[in-house]
């Protein structure tokens, strides 16, 4: 979600929104919230609906701490990135998805190492492909 942020201008541009969804607490949300400076909406999905809905799966060992990963932290960290505490659980993993105005998915993704996700790049060529968020189902 950090990398998207750094397209912010290119969502607004498409008239694209973005809805952050965590399954923590209020106050582990609230901490992420103020960390990162998120101005995005946030949704709290303690029962993990939305995550089992869309296929979320948990991730073992290997992808937590295996040497991809690994490498993966340590780049983040060479490069001046904080690294920020993960929620009440390490093993749930994320993803992306994205709906349009008419509720219709049209792009899934399931992470699975928890630096794993789309590029901007293919989110928008997605939206882009559809005429924008305006002309989804059109």
């Amino acid at each position: 979600m950090t990398q998207l942020r750094l397209y912010e201008e290119a969502m607004v541009a498409r008239k694209a929104s973005v809805c952050v969804v965590t399954f923590d607490n209020l106050t582990l949300a609230k901490t992420y919230i103020q960390e990162t400076g998120l101005e995005w909406p946030m949704l709290i999905d303690q029962e993990r609906t939305l995550y089992r809905s869309y296929g979320m799966r948990t991730a073992n060992a290997w992808a937590l701490a295996g040497p991809v990963s690994m490498y993966r932290y340590l780049r983040l960290l060479l490069h001046g990135r904080r690294l920020h505490k993960s929620g009440s659980d390490w093993w749930q993993l994320g993803g992306d998805v994205l709906v349009d105005p008419h509720g219709i998915v049209r792009m899934w993704f399931r992470s699975n190492t928890p630096h794993d996700r789309p590029t901007p790049q293919s989110i928008f060529a997605c939206i882009d492909q559809l005429g924008g968020p305006a002309n989804a189902s059109q």
